[in-house]
C-alpha cells in the first residue's frame, strides 16, 4: 500500500509542476521556459515581439475585408438618404411653385403688404450674416476723432553736419 500511496502522491507533484510550468509557457512562440526571469525576459524579447506585431498584421488583414464592407454598407446607405432628401426637397419646391402659378396674380403693392416678407426678405431672415461688416456709430473707437493728422517735421542731423542737403 506504500507502494500505491507514494506513486499517486508522485503523480499529484507532477501534474501540479505541470501546472505551474504552464504560466511559464508562451503560447505565441511555443516555448515553455522553467523559471519566471526567464519567461520575463522572453517576453520583452525582440522574437517574442516580432512575432506577436506579425500575428496582429496577419489579423488586420483578414478581419479589414468585413470592415471594409461595413464601410462601403454604411457609405452607400448615407447616399440613399442624401438622394431621399434631395428628392423632398424637390417636391416640395414644385409644391411651392404651383401653389404660386394658381394664385391669382394681384398687383405687387396689394399682393405682398409691407409687413408681409418678400421672397427677397425671407431670404435675408434665413442666413446669419457674421462678422464686422460696419460700424455704428454707438460702437466707434473712443478716441478715434481727437486724433491729428501726423505732420512731417525735419529733424536735425545727429552729425551736424547736413551736406547731403547742400549739395
Amino acid at each position: 500500500m506504500t507502494i500505491q500511496v507514494t506513486a499517486e502522491r508522485e503523480q499529484k507533484i507532477r501534474s501540479e509542476v505541470k501546472e505551474i510550468q504552464k504560466t511559464f509557457f508562451c503560447n505565441l512562440c511555443n516555448k515553455q521556459y522553467k523559471l519566471a526571469y526567464e519567461f520575463e525576459s522572453h517576453l520583452s524579447s525582440y522574437d517574442h515581439n516580432h512575432r506577436k506585431r506579425f500575428k496582429e498584421m496577419k489579423e488586420m488583414q483578414s478581419g479589414g475585408s468585413g470592415n471594409r464592407d461595413d464601410r462601403q454598407k454604411r457609405e452607400q446607405q448615407r447616399e440613399e438618404k442624401e438622394l431621399a432628401k434631395f428628392a423632398q426637397l424637390a417636391d416640395a419646391h414644385r409644391k411651392q411653385q404651383k401653389e404660386k402659378q394658381e394664385q391669382p396674380e394681384i398687383s405687387g403693392e396689394q399682393a405682398t403688404p409691407k409687413n408681409m416678407p418678400t421672397p427677397g426678405n425671407q431670404d435675408q431672415r434665413r442666413t446669419l450674416k457674421f462678422g464686422f461688416s460696419k460700424m455704428t456709430p454707438s460702437k466707434a473707437p473712443v478716441g478715434n476723432m481727437s486724433k491729428k493728422p501726423k505732420i512731417a517735421t525735419k529733424v536735425p542731423s545727429v552729425f551736424g553736419n547736413d551736406s547731403d542737403e547742400e549739395a
